[in-house]
């Protein structure tokens, strides 16, 4: 349940893509390295675990998931489109230069070449829309929001996680997206619904991947490298 989210993370936090040369946004090799070692791991323990995960989950799913992964990429992408976290800030009087940003990547001017371009595409996608969704899932509905509920959390299904574990999950989002908490506030507390509702962790996945998958196009076609 941990395991390929830590290797995101670790990998992330141990490659440094910092640009070497002036004008630069990232050391794009390097970067394209990280991207791809990132969906070698994250794919081969997910592989490794299959079984076991399986056997917790059994793999189901259906509409609710793509009508909530569509909706939720709607939510999302307005939401982030208003800026309402630097407006709220400002508003208040504060400075919002501590809020972080992605890495604003233009793969189209950072990899030229049609192969190494396409190659670089089809990582990030399959890290965005399908290594990300269930790595994160895995561990925020497989371990943490059962883990906050009872001891012995590998018995308890998802459509009896109580009010701690139901909170933490949108906790969770808002931590880990700091500078989009309003759009992940809702995003999370909307695939919670969605978890509660059908009790299928696949429909959860399945939301977090078309949101994802739309996300990444809509960057792709409108610029907006900040939510890459």
């Amino acid at each position: 349940m941990i395991a390929p989210l830590l290797i995101f993370f670790v990998v992330g936090a141990s490659i440094d893509t910092s640009p070497i040369h002036d004008g630069q946004t990232i050391n794009a090799p390097v970067y394209f390295a990280s991207v791809t070692i990132r969906v070698a791991l994250m794919s081969a323990v997910i592989g490794w675990f299959a079984g076991e995960i399986l056997a917790q989950f059994p793999l189901s799913s259906d509409r609710w998931g793509w009508l909530v992964g569509v909706f939720g990429a709607v939510i999302w992408i307005g939401v982030c489109g208003l800026d309402l976290e630097r407006s709220l800030i400002r508003a208040a009087g504060f400075s919002d230069d501590w809020l972080p940003q992605r890495e604003g990547v233009n793969p189209f001017e950072t990899y030229t070449s049609g192969i190494e371009l396409n190659a670089f595409l089809l990582f990030r996608f399959t890290l965005l829309a399908l290594c990300v969704p269930i790595a994160e899932e895995l561990f925020l509905r497989g371990f943490v929001m059962r883990a906050f509920e009872v001891e012995d959390w590998t018995k308890l299904p998802l459509e009896r996680i109580g009010r701690n574990g139901l909170v933490i999950g949108t906790v969770y989002g808002v931590v880990t997206h700091p500078s989009e908490c309003i759009a992940a506030a809702i995003w999370f507390t909307l695939v919670t619904l969605l978890m509660v509702k059908t009790g299928r962790f696949w429909n959860c996945v399945l939301a977090h991947a078309v949101t994802n998958l739309i996300l990444g196009v809509y960057v792709c076609v409108s610029g907006h490298w900040e939510l890459w």
